[in-house]
Parts: C-alpha cells; structure tokens; sequence
C-alpha cells in the first residue's frame, strides 16, 4: 500500500488579509526553508489566469522541493485557489496552503510513493524574483542521468537527427526514454557535430522542456559535407551539475535516391 510524507509549512507571507479575502500569489515568488536548512521549498508563480467562469486560475512557473540532496521538480502542476487558502497538486507532489488570520499559508505538502511521514514546520518570506535563480545556483549539484537517441547513419540531403531525456537520478535511477518520472526541466543541452579533424560542423544547442526532452536536427548538404565518421559531443548542464557524453555517427556521401535505386 503506497504511503507518504506529509510537511507542514508555516510562511509568512505579506498580503493583505481578511475572511473572505483571495489568496495573493499572482507573480510571486515564494520561499521557505527549515531553521537547519536542510528542507527548502520554491514556488515561482506567474500570472493568473480567469476562467469561463470568472474562477481565478494560478500559473506555477516552476516550482521545487529540495530535502537534503534530493531535488524534486514541480511540473505539469494543476493549481487552484480556495479563498484565501490554494492548492498546486502535481504527479508527485500536493500541496495545500491554506490562509491563516496573521498574513501566513499553513502548507501541507505531500510526496507520493514514500515510505515515510514526517510533520516539520517551515518558516518563509517572499523573495524578489530575480533571486529565484540565485537560489537555483546555490541547491547542492544533482546526479543526472542522461539518454541520447540519434541517427547512426545519414546520406546527403537527409537531416542528422538527435533526440535527448535528462532525469534526476535520485527520483528516477533506472529511467526509460519514454519516461517523465523525475524528468528535468530547463536543462541546457551542447550538441557538437565534428570531422575526424575536429573541425566543428555543426553546434546544437537548447533547453530540456517539462518532460526532460529535447531534439535537434542538422541537414547534410550534398556535395558540402563529406562521408564518413564524425564524432557527436552532448553536453548537459543542469544548476551545478555537468554530464559530457560522446558518440560516432557516420556520413554517407550519397543521395537517399541513390542508396534506393542501387
């Protein structure tokens, strides 16, 4: 039978207050940690949405929990707001902060799939945006765990294709492609394409999306790029985390058309 920890948080938080008030959380950024620093939660949220039916929809930019060296994304959340009290409910985290009479939320977070419950009472202040990245920076580095998709062979005039998932491996240590479990968000991604030589031929870059994912492509020019192999450098950087993997493709100098008739 699944089990699961429960947090309470206690955050204090500047917004005006009363009975009947709304919870103020539109473009805030919220912070709160326990006095040992040990369990940190992050919440980034952006602007509201209004429903059809005029109901006030929260937007969670991004979102974390850190409890010691386990880093645990928030995505694809669903968000609601209660009153004065709101609610985001991910795959593998609730929480439920409710507005309490001397301008603070009492957060109850809950993990899904532990074996644990733990009750620990957190302080809070909100934080300027522009600090949500230092905090970011300052998360002890994470162990990423990095799978790579491409094409072994590509002929002229046919695009290189190169496919990458990113996952945190303390969430998910034995993760598929086609997982999200414990899937990194916003993760960096290098992509160099180079000649025996070492002369670049193409530079790839971009950023993991909420499933940890990313592709790119390159199109092989007949006639400008030459057959053989080429080696394939991935580069995945993640806060203060770094994973450097190489590959070999090969280069076929000769038309898809060719290959097919021959």
């Amino acid at each position: 039978m699944e089990r699961i920890v429960a947090i309470s948080i206690g955050l204090l938080i500047l917004v005006p207050h009363s009975v009947f008030g709304v919870a103020d959380i539109e473009n805030k950024n919220l912070l709160a940690e326990s006095w040992d620093g040990d369990i940190v939660l992050f919440l980034d949220f952006g602007e509201n949405i209004i429903s059809k039916f005029n109901r006030i929809i929260p937007t969670l930019q991004s979102g974390m929990l850190v409890i010691g060296d386990q880093i645990i994304e928030i995505e694809n959340a669903r968000t609601k707001i209660m009153g004065n009290s709101f609610v985001v409910h991910s795959e593998n985290i609730l929480i439920y902060a409710k507005g309490l009479e001397n301008n603070k939320f009492l957060i109850n977070s809950y993990l899904i799939g532990s074996n644990q419950l733990d009750a620990i009472q957190l302080a809070t202040t909100p934080i300027e945006p522009d600090v949500s990245s230092e905090i970011k920076s300052n998360l002890i580095p994470i162990e990423m765990i990095v799978l790579v998709q491409q094409d072994i062979r590509t002929f002229w005039n046919e695009n290189y294709d190169i496919e990458v998932k990113v996952f945190d491996k303390s969430i998910n240590p034995k993760p598929q492609f086609f997982q999200s479990l414990g899937a990194i968000n916003q993760a960096e991604i290098d992509v160099k394409l180079s000649d025996i030589e070492g002369i670049e031929l193409a530079h790839l870059t971009g950023k993991t999306n909420s499933k940890g994912f990313w592709e790119g492509n390159y199109f092989v020019r007949q006639n400008l790029v030459s057959g053989g192999k080429y080696s394939v450098e991935v580069d995945v950087r993640y806060l203060e985390s770094e994973n450097l993997q190489k590959f070999e493709t090969l280069i076929i100098a000769d038309t898809a058309n060719a290959k097919n008739s021959g």
